[in-house]
């Protein structure tokens, strides 16, 4: 077990058996001791009478009974092991009960910006980069019908299921007639799916009309915006390289204006970045209330980092360390805020996720045992020439299919089967179901990286987390009542500490 302490001098312990972390007294290290001393008789009444001269007898009962239901979740003879070939059958059955989430369309690799971070810009070696290729409709179409007739197939598994269908870039607003024939397709053809419409955009072509249109449809549109506008423009320019935040500003305030619930806010950051500055703008009322922040990603290649120096990097962490104590401190304050802040992904729901996400309580997907990566299928992301990818993160050279083919599921196995060979550390990991790295983590363009090679300081990462998650808890106890922690890991937050970059 990994044994850490909170910000406020408390003791846990997490239990990587059953993904649980405990409170770890010196009450309940001495009742633990004495129920597995093999001399010892485990009983109740003995223990309180052998250990009532150091400790309170209520809590000596307390933190038996805790110990007695804690084992009757546990394993017999643990251990996760790495399914080193994956029946197609079983993957075939999982895609159908357990996937299927979502379908993404790359409708354009064309974008209208140069933001200085992107992914398919020049700083990332496993991605491609911009250019002028747009779908056309008879991908999309070939793409639609086989997620649908996947979709169909799945109701016996999972009836209660809403599809997604989501529209992405470059920027997906530069071939906007595609999407329109995409969901008025859909609404014709598919309409008793209630499919749920997703759009990810820059919003500097959301104008008035293609707002209305949106929101007729009922989408929900994410915008990407970094904070007020030194921030943002410091980053996110047109391909001129003049700044963005103007224009992105006025088209969104129509939507704002018309009290539209489904419009949010992404945000990127990077060393450089004020954080306080970015939390009082997403906490103005004329910006869409924010769901989503992430650091510039320093995995795939990445030389984005190569610009800042040492200075910046400890500067940051300053500022962070700041921001975190800051958070604390004003916990009352963010609990009763209307909707989530910038500090409260970073912090308040990046504990909540470590505390209460896909890792707590029993795993229930024996056929994923390592790291917090999907199963390919969760979702669909279609490029524009019609092949099928894990999601829109991994690099293009690992296909699950395409129009032509459908969804690949012996392909399926072998990438799941080349993944499970490359985690040679993570049998051995004390904290296996903590654990957030995905394909994209691993990923090169000529396959995978062991874990051993990326995984070097993952213990004391977990500790800090863990640490911080419970902190954050004692502080604010209705914390995963307050948010809304989904099964499958969050994409979008994440929970931040040193060893991340």
């Amino acid at each position: 077990m990994l044994e850490f302490y909170s910000g406020n001098g408390n003791m846990y312990a997490w239990d990587n058996e059953v993904g649980l972390s405990i409170p770890f007294s010196h009450t309940m290290r001495a009742v633990m001791n004495e129920l597995s001393d093999q001399k010892s008789i485990s009983n109740k009444g003995i223990i309180i009478k052998k250990l009532k001269k150091d400790f309170e007898e209520e809590e000596i009962s307390y933190c038996y009974d805790w110990i007695k239901k804690w084992e009757k979740i546990k394993f017999q003879n643990y251990r996760l092991q790495i399914p080193y070939t994956v029946s197609i059958s079983d993957i075939r059955q999982f895609v159908l009960r357990n996937c299927l989430l979502q379908l993404t369309l790359n409708v354009t690799e064309d974008c209208n910006f140069r933001c200085k971070y992107c992914v398919y810009s020049n700083n990332y070696k496993y991605t491609r980069h911009h250019s002028d290729r747009y779908m056309y409709f008879s991908i999309a179409k070939k793409s639609i019908d086989h997620f649908f007739s996947l979709t169909k197939e799945g109701l016996r598994y999972n009836p209660l299921r809403v599809p997604a269908v989501g529209f992405y870039g470059g920027e997906p607003l530069l071939n906007f007639d595609l999407i329109k024939e995409c969901v008025e397709y859909i609404e014709d053809k598919y309409k008793m799916y209630h499919t749920h419409y997703v759009l990810t955009t820059n919003g500097s072509l959301l104008d008035e009309e293609k707002a209305n249109w949106l929101m007729q449809y009922d989408f929900s549109i994410s915008i990407s915006l970094d904070g007020p506008e030194d921030e943002h423009d410091r980053l996110r320019v047109y391909r001129s390289g003049h700044g963005t935040f103007q224009d992105i500003m006025s088209n969104i305030k129509p939507i704002m204006d018309a009290k539209y619930k489904k419009i949010h806010s992404q945000t990127v950051f990077d060393w450089k970045s004020d954080l306080f500055k970015i939390d009082e703008f997403f906490n103005r009322s004329d910006v869409p209330h924010i769901t989503g922040a992430s650091i510039v990603n320093n995995v795939g290649g990445c030389k984005y980092y190569n610009r800042f120096s040492e200075e910046d990097n400890t500067a940051f962490m300053k500022r962070l360390e700041e921001a975190k104590i800051f958070y604390l401190e004003n916990h009352d304050y963010y609990k009763s805020h209307a909707g989530a802040s910038f500090f409260d992904l970073l912090f308040g729901k990046g504990a909540a996720q470590v505390l209460f996400g896909p890792g707590s309580l029993l795993h229930p997907f024996s056929i994923m045992p390592f790291t917090g990566t999907c199963v390919p299928g969760r979702k669909i992301f279609v490029d524009v020439e019609g092949s099928f990818h894990i999601c829109e993160r991994v690099p293009s050279n690992i296909p699950i299919g395409s129009v032509d083919r459908g969804l690949d599921f012996e392909k399926i196995a072998e990438i799941l089967s080349n993944y499970f060979n490359h985690l040679d550390k993570c049998s051995l990991c004390k904290a296996q179901k903590l654990c957030q790295k995905c394909y994209q983590s691993f990923a090169t363009d000529k396959g995978f990286l062991c874990s051993s090679k990326l995984c070097e300081e993952l213990n004391h990462s977990l500790i800090e987390s863990l640490t911080f998650a419970f902190t954050t808890a004692e502080l604010d106890p209705d914390i995963v009542e307050r948010y809304d922690i989904p099964h499958e890991k969050s994409e979008k937050i994440i929970m931040v500490n040193k060893n991340v970059f």
